[in-house]
């Protein structure tokens, strides 16, 4: 039997480089799962699981920043799997900017993304869980949310907001079961910092050498150590963790 067996879970951000592990580990741990991201249809192994016969894994696409569509993720959990006991906030947006060249749209953009939409999407969640006895939220922070960058104020104030979220959230959530965490990657091995080395118009080989040599580990992360927490903290293993904010970074936290 997997640690997830008979557990439904909402999982966005799936169609990225981690989301998409993390769906295929979540299904082989044995939990059903709506999957979610801003394409109309899955691609790649989410695709794959959604095809499959008597499929384990349901799609829905579009902008988490519509909040009429977080009600439809919500539901489509409910009509598919019967319910709903793990939300894995995954996605993100990206912005790299020095402080004072940030605009006003970008910063709004990242605040959406990045804080705005995992707040209402848990909240949506949240409800459900409580009728159903409990159940684990995973808020995929940064490592930027805990130390600070350059060209990164935006990205490191949301991320930050979010690790707040998951410590404020477990407090009120308690009495309902509901136990809430945070994990703050450092840099993975995924297309987002791919194309914000491409943003940066810089030597590319050079900048992901520097981010390696950040790490104590002197590599970048991989999406399955990643997603290997989140299975943890979204199993009964942890049953006496919320309100905690994890770093998985390879030590880079430490230095």
């Amino acid at each position: 039997m997997g640690r997830l067996e008979n557990k439904v879970a909402i999982i966005s951000g799936a169609l990225g480089g981690q989301g998409q592990v993390a769906v295929s580990r979540f299904v082989a741990e044995g939990a059903k799962v709506v999957a979610t991201d801003m394409s109309p249809e899955p691609d790649g192994r989410v695709a794959e699981l959604v095809s499959e016969t008597d499929a384990a894994v349901a799609y829905i696409g579009g902008d988490l920043c519509d909040y009429s569509l977080l009600g439809r993720i919500v539901e489509l959990a409910i009509a598919r799997f019967s319910g709903l006991d793990i939300l894995f906030s995954n996605h993100g947006i990206m912005v790299g900017k020095p402080f004072l060249e940030t605009t006003v749209e970008e910063l709004d953009s990242v605040l959406a993304v990045n804080l705005r939409a995992p707040f209402l999407l848990s909240q949506v969640a949240a409800r459900e869980m409580s009728k159903r006895g409990g159940g684990s939220i995973i808020h995929n922070s940064s490592v930027g949310g805990l130390v600070g960058f350059p060209t990164m104020a935006a990205y490191g104030a949301s991320k930050g907001g979010l690790a707040q979220l998951a410590r404020s959230m477990a407090t009120d959530l308690a009495e309902y079961n509901i136990r809430v965490n945070a994990i703050c990657p450092g840099v993975v091995d995924t297309p987002m910092p791919e194309r914000y080395v491409e943003g940066l118009g810089v030597n590319k080989e050079s900048v992901f050498a520097e981010m390696e040599g950040m790490h104590l580990m002197n590599r970048l992360g991989r999406p399955e150590e990643i997603v290997n927490v989140a299975l943890f903290l979204a199993s009964d293993e942890a049953s006496f963790m919320t309100g905690a904010v994890i770093p998985v970074d390879g030590g880079l936290s430490a230095i």
